[in-house]
């Protein structure tokens, strides 16, 4: 049976990841699963996903996204999750990297994940799409501690995978409103799905999306 110094350490890996830590962190500590579960029915950690726990008395400080954030653990429950962030085999992207950004009204399906290569899940929550997730700071980044697609890669995610142009037009108008990305750099962005939606260029497509939102319609100069 594993010591309180031993708990005492996991618990100090799950104040750097989220509040939680994964059945293969603990047995690295030498807790088993059958202490996991003793304490679970204790009431003094909780199950946040398959193979991943918390600390009740830390649950009042839940973090806002725990649910994917114990949903990214599980993917690579062994792994250092710095080295995870520095270089991740997945990012968070879609309708949920608009969520955490706070773009637009989008209320996300589930957990949308892109990642080089095939994402191996069962759980019908997550949304894996096998893309290369591109450059730090340009296409993704950190947010909220873990690695989130960029704005520029969020409108043309959603441009390529067709939501409604109501809501893309949303999350454009956020993040021209708060200087994140000019017009014509949104544009770029959109340029290869213009003619799928039967404008002539990226920055019409734009133009149409934000008004498709009922936001104030953008300038010529804009």
């Amino acid at each position: 049976m594993a010591n309180e110094q031993a708990w005492g350490r996991l618990h100090a890996r799950a104040a750097g990841q989220f509040g939680l830590f994964t059945a293969a962190q603990a047995r690295h500590q030498g807790v088993a699963r059958y202490e996991l579960a003793r304490r679970v029915d204790s009431g003094e950690l909780y199950r946040a996903h398959h193979g991943v726990y918390g600390f009740t008395e830390d649950a009042a400080d839940m973090f806002a996204f725990e649910d994917w954030a114990a949903q990214w653990l599980a993917l690579r429950p062994e792994d250092d999750v710095e080295l995870r962030r520095a270089d991740p085999d997945c990012v968070i992207s879609h309708d949920s990297a608009a969520v955490i950004r706070e773009l637009g009204t989008v209320v996300a399906r589930g957990l949308f994940l892109t990642a080089p290569r095939r994402i191996n899940t069962r759980s019908p929550r997550v949304h894996a799409y096998r893309r290369d997730i591109g450059a730090r700071g340009v296409d993704w980044d950190i947010a909220e501690g873990l690695p989130v697609a960029m704005p520029g890669r969020i409108i043309a995610d959603l441009a390529r995978d067709d939501l409604d142009g109501s809501h893309q037009g949303a999350v454009i108008a956020d993040v021209l409103d708060q200087g994140l990305l000019t017009l014509h750099e949104v544009g770029a962005r959109l340029e290869p799905f213009a003619s799928r939606w039967g404008e002539q260029g990226g920055v019409a497509l734009a133009r149409r999306f934000v008004s498709e939102a009922g936001r104030l319609t953008l300038a010529p100069s804009s």
